[in-house]
Formats: structure tokens, C-alpha cells, sequence
């Protein structure tokens, strides 16, 4: 019998169809009696269908030129030894 923690750390393989067919049975008829199991079951589903429905929204490109800038700023930090401790993300 599978417990929480493993059914938890599993969700996504679930979902993804990653898994052998024993444990999917397993994980199903835990997730079938475990309302806490059940709700983040029913939560990450839920994320991800949502989530399709808003992927091919196109990121605006002032949101666009900020996050390349961000990005582009961190790289340049990793390439000079990282951020000291305290710096927080730079303000765009």
C-alpha cells in the first residue's frame, strides 16, 4: 500500500502516463479513498488544463523585452562569480 508522501511525489508521473500499470491501480485506488490525495490529484489537473487553454496566448512584448533583460542581467551575474548574498532580483 502506497502512502501519501509517495502518492504525492508520483502525481505527476500519473498524469503524464509514466507509469507502470500496477502502480497506476495503486495510485487510483488510493487517490479514490484519500480526500487529501484526491484534492491535489484533482488540483494538478485542474492546473494543467487550465494552463492549455492559456499556452498559446502570446506573452505581451514589453513583458517579453523585460524578462530577456532579466535574464540576460542573472547570466552575466553567474558568469562573474553570482550575486552576494542580499541582492535581490534586479528592478526592471
Amino acid at each position: 500500500m502506497m502512502t501519501c508522501k509517495e502518492i504525492l511525489e508520483s502525481l505527476s508521473s500519473l498524469v503524464d502516463s509514466d507509469l507502470k500499470k500496477e502502480i497506476v491501480v495503486e495510485m487510483e485506488r488510493h487517490i479514490g479513498k484519500c480526500s487529501d490525495c484526491r484534492a491535489e490529484f484533482d488540483t494538478l489537473t485542474m492546473t494543467l488544463k487550465l494552463y492549455k487553454h492559456v499556452a498559446d496566448t502570446p506573452v505581451p512584448s514589453d513583458c517579453h523585452d523585460r524578462l530577456i533583460k532579466v535574464l540576460e542581467i542573472e547570466k552575466m551575474k553567474s558568469k562573474q562569480g553570482g550575486a552576494t548574498p542580499g541582492d535581490g532580483p534586479p528592478e526592471v
